[in-house]
């Protein structure tokens, strides 16, 4: 029994020595691009927190490396290790294994072309691949190509502008190309050079976990037919032609995806910044966007797309910082849009952000500089976050639709069907949260059916044509609580409906007043209840606020100075005001329509003929 229990102590004691020492000779390119480090160690219950799809062995760059092949790049290429030869300048892998690839081809290619089932892991350290007739990287087949960039390596891969194929055949079309699954990881850096076509491109799932990428391309940079899921990383994407990161597989509802949970973007894009046949959705990512030559683009090709960030079912945001310049929608999806947080800045030649569906915005911050149309969709929630609009036409607009073809080189109105003048209960914009601030040449806010509120605080500085107005339904616009101001010209001006349970005054003035005009509304007790001083010349005003009590007596004050600072050109309420009395009334009903002396006088409840 003791010689028994003596042998199984030493077998256990070399078992373990040996396993040391096989852990010795592993190598592992730790990864502490931007915001944290993940290796082989994480957790699926950690990878459910990411939109992409990750597999643990997507995040490890450990690799064994007695076992791995070296494979030098020259004109006569050298390899250390089986699966792999070398005809001229051609590197075939051909084994499942590892390879550790450095050096240069000159006008070469590397080709992996193994079994259906062999998992491929290439180490580049420091490679430099140039193939003028065809893709300097061609992954033919495999189960998975996984690519480390190495620690403080750079990697460049180059293609020709022509490529030579054999008869009836189109692809490879992308420098780095793979018909397989295909990631990347480390902390190294990739250059691509696209000159024929496409960047990166993968025509199944795409995952690039880490790592610097500098990508120019013809056709688009970086691209996964299934998807393309990044999890962070360093990126400056160019393209002339194309997108910048593109998913398009149609086939599938459950796949033409991209899913960004991180990472540092800047992204100049001969068409979309980002396009997803189905889900676009972000997270943690701090992205710079520019689309042709940005919001002022003059020459546009009318049969292509230039926008921001798209999808063909839904864009999310969660967080995030994305700063966008297109010529373009700056985000666009063709069924639903909705931000749970981030900060959109966005300047665009067509609408700030567009929704065919339902647009909704629970928290963040959006501040849209430039656009034709600030916010649209059929349904528009705000809920709360903080959103901020300059537009040349329209504000917010509930219509829906799907974009029409430019003119003269410039995107113009939406195609929404159905008569103009009729009330569609479909359409409907909802505000229970947050701040809205709203500049429009068009309508401020403009439903083509109802409009409900029932908090936050919204400000309109309207048109100043009377062709349009500050707010402008068809169907109702109820008001239960929130604060709203609404300045604009008079012509086609409209007030809230009747049905609303809050204190609602509306105001018409002799005269045009100028911009930056404050009128205030004092009670009778003398406090100030609502000062607010619109950003552009206006003749009529719509105020509503819970301070507006049934049966109190108001007095109207113009001009002068307040002894505070305004939040969008509104003022704390009881905030000390100066200003000439103008007239005043008394509240009798929710609702009412008055001259600047206080005088009853009636005021539309429904839209003109030119107002939506």
């Amino acid at each position: 029994m003791k010689k028994t229990i003596y042998t199984m102590l030493l077998a256990s004691l070399f078992l373990a020595s040996c396993s040391q020492s096989s852990s010795s000779n592993k190598t592992s390119n730790t990864e502490t691009s931007n915001s944290s480090s993940q290796t082989s160690n994480s957790t699926s219950e950690e990878l459910a927190n990411y939109y992409g799809k990750y597999e643990e062995e997507d995040l490890s760059t450990e690799y064994d490396e007695t076992s791995a092949a070296k494979i030098t790049l020259d004109e006569e290429p050298v390899i250390n290790g089986n699966g792999a030869t070398a005809e001229g300048e051609t590197v075939t892998i051909s084994e499942e294994g590892t390879y550790v690839l450095s050096g240069t081809l000159s006008d070469g290619q590397l080709i992996i072309n193994a079994s259906k089932e062999a998992k491929i892991h290439l180490i580049f350290n420091g490679v430099s691949i140039t193939n003028t007739s065809g893709s300097a990287v061609n992954i033919q087949q495999a189960e998975k190509v996984i690519l480390t960039l190495a620690d403080n390596k750079t990697n460049n891969l180059k293609d020709g502008e022509n490529y030579s194929f054999a008869e009836n055949e189109t692809e490879p079309d992308a420098t780095l190309y793979s018909k397989e699954d295909l990631t990347i990881n480390g902390t190294g850096t990739l250059k691509v050079n696209g000159n024929y076509s496409n960047g990166i491109r993968s025509k199944d799932d795409l995952v690039l976990v880490s790592g610097t990428y500098e990508v120019t391309a013809k056709n688009n940079a970086i691209k996964g037919k299934d998807s393309v899921s990044i999890r962070n990383g360093n990126y400056n994407l160019n393209t002339t032609e194309g997108d910048a990161i593109q998913a398009n597989n149609t086939e599938d509802e459950t796949k033409g995806y991209v899913a960004i949970d991180g990472g540092t973007f800047e992204i100049s894009s001969g068409r979309d910044g980002i396009q997803a046949e189905t889900n676009t959705t972000l997270q943690n990512a701090e992205m710079t966007i520019k689309t042709a030559d940005g919001a002022n683009s003059q020459t546009i090709n009318t049969n292509e797309s230039y926008k921001g960030i798209k999808a063909g079912n839904q864009v999310k945001i969660s967080s995030g910082t994305y700063s966008i310049d297109s010529a373009d929608d700056s985000i666009h999806s063709n069924n639903t849009f909705e931000l749970t947080g981030g900060t959109i800045t966005a300047k665009t030649g067509d609408d700030g952000i567009h929704a065919d569906n339902e647009l909704t915005i629970s928290a963040g911050v959006v501040d849209i500089q430039q656009s034709y149309e600030g916010i649209e969709s059929a349904v528009i929630n705000f809920k709360d976050g903080q959103t901020k609009i300059v537009a040349s036409d329209d504000g917010v607009n509930a219509g829906g639709g799907n974009d029409t073809s430019q003119e003269n080189g410039k995107f113009g109105a939406d195609s929404f069907g159905g008569a103009p003048d009729e009330s569609d209960d479909s359409k409907q914009i909802t505000i229970s949260g947050g701040t809205l601030s709203v500049n429009s040449e068009g309508d401020g806010l403009d439903s083509n059916g109802n409009i409900t509120m029932s908090g936050g605080t919204v400000t309109v500085d309207g048109p100043t044509n009377g062709g349009n107005g500050a707010l402008d339904y068809g169907g109702t616009f109820d008001v239960s609580g929130g604060s709203l101001v609404a300045a604009g010209a008079s012509g086609m001006a409209q007030t809230v409906s009747d049905s609303s349970t809050q204190g609602t005054i509306a105001i018409t003035f002799d005269s045009v007043q100028s911009a930056g005009t404050l009128i205030s509304i004092k009670n009778s007790s003398g406090d100030t209840v609502v000062t607010y001083q619109p950003a552009k010349d206006y003749q009529t005003i719509v105020i509503s606020t819970k301070e507006l009590i049934t049966g109190d007596t108001y007095s109207i004050v113009s001009g002068g100075t307040a002894n505070t600072e305004p939040q969008n050109g509104l003022f704390d309420t009881g905030s000390e005001t100066t200003g000439t009395e103008l007239g005043s009334f008394t509240l009798s009903e929710n609702t009412a329509s008055v001259s600047q002396s206080g005088e009853t006088i009636s005021m539309s409840q429904m839209a003109g003929p030119g107002g939506r």
